[in-house]
């Protein structure tokens, strides 16, 4: 006995084609749109903020760089936690040993890949070229400082270095 099915058999036409076209190239322009977004509002991308005037100063910053190099200033950083606070403290000392204490340090303390969460301060100093400056709350990671010492109104040493805080 045979048996025998009543199904018509389907066939694949140029509707199915269109539709399986349109159903592809729509999840890709959808998960590229997320991507677009999520990429623009993250970071803003701009890491000079006039990349045409640093070249033109790359030589006064190679001076500065030389400058710094031999007045081998130490600049020890760290980020510490009080409480619900978190502090960032910089132990400067000069070439000898001795403590500079007539600096103006200006930080920013931020992540590494935004600035959403950049914190800008001025440290003050607390005695044997210790300068320290309260952030505030600081979530455990890895911290971007970048901070200046200035003296007398004149940049003499930069640094940008990652901390972890715990």
């Amino acid at each position: 006995m045979a048996v025998t099915t009543d199904k018509a058999e389907k066939k694949f036409t140029g509707t199915h084609m269109l539709l399986w076209l349109f159903g592809f190239f729509g999840v890709m322009f959808i998960a590229n749109g997320f991507f677009v977004y999520y990429a623009r509002t993250s970071w803003p991308g701009v890491v000079e903020e006039s990349p045409y005037q640093a070249s033109q100063n790359y030589n006064k910053t190679l001076a500065e760089a030389a400058a710094q190099n031999e007045r081998d200033w130490h600049m020890q950083l760290a980020l510490k936690r009080s409480q619900q606070k978190a502090f960032l403290v910089i132990d400067a000392k000069d070439k000898d040993g001795q403590p500079l204490t007539d600096l103006t340090i200006n930080a920013t303390v931020g992540r590494q890949v935004t600035e959403e969460f950049d914190h800008v301060l001025t440290l003050s100093p607390s005695g044997d070229g210790i300068y320290q400056g309260e952030i505030g709350m600081l979530d455990p990671g890895r911290w971007r400082v970048e901070f200046e010492a200035l003296q007398q109104g004149q940049k003499l040493f930069q640094t940008h270095e990652i901390i972890a805080l715990k």
